[in-house]
């Protein structure tokens, strides 16, 4: 499948759920397989998103129920001279109790463009996809665990997000 393609799919999904308002649990009820155990709590620089002391006055938006500033550490996916690293898994430290191990089952370039997708580890009926083009990342990651994205703020400042479905029309249950 072609990275047009795929961004293409990728944004039909996300207007999809944004549609139709399909709910998830919340992550605070379930218990999460695949995410750090609770007695060790997960160091936010072991994975892809680092700590930042950044932040930003944003628009509150009601169907974001948390987020949190950080930066991207690209070196996980990408060499010093920007072309895609051969890696199989990475660890998604969106927050302190969603920690999870995306596996990696396709990557793709085309120009300045690399797209990765996959699925979480240990959570079924999961997926992401990760995005980098013209020096921006986005993320997108799902499961009945809950949706999470990671979104460009300004430069190299970022903030994951985690998305209260039951805020869009039709998502009350």
């Amino acid at each position: 499948m072609s990275l047009k393609i795929a961004l293409n799919i990728l944004s039909i999904c996300l207007l999809g759920l944004m549609l139709c308002g399909c709910s998830v649990p919340k992550t605070e009820e379930v218990e999460m397989p695949g995410v750090a155990p609770q007695n060790t709590p997960a160091s936010h620089s072991d994975g892809l998103f680092i700590d930042t002391d950044l932040t930003r006055n944003l628009p509150s938006e009601p169907h974001i129920s948390r987020s949190r500033f950080v930066k991207v550490d690209l070196s996980l996916l990408l060499d010093d001279a920007g072309q895609s690293l051969d890696v199989k898994r990475v660890v998604f430290n969106l927050f302190p109790d969603a920690v999870f191990i995306g596996v990696i089952e396709q990557a793709e370039q085309s120009g300045d463009t690399f797209s990765w997708s996959g699925y979480l580890e240990h959570v079924e009926s999961s997926y992401f996809t990760l995005v980098y083009t013209s020096g921006v990342f986005m993320g997108h990651f799902g499961s009945p665990l809950g949706i999470y994205e990671a979104v460009i703020v300004e430069d190299d400042l970022y903030r994951v997000i985690q998305i209260d479905q039951t805020k869009f029309p039709g998502g009350e249950g």
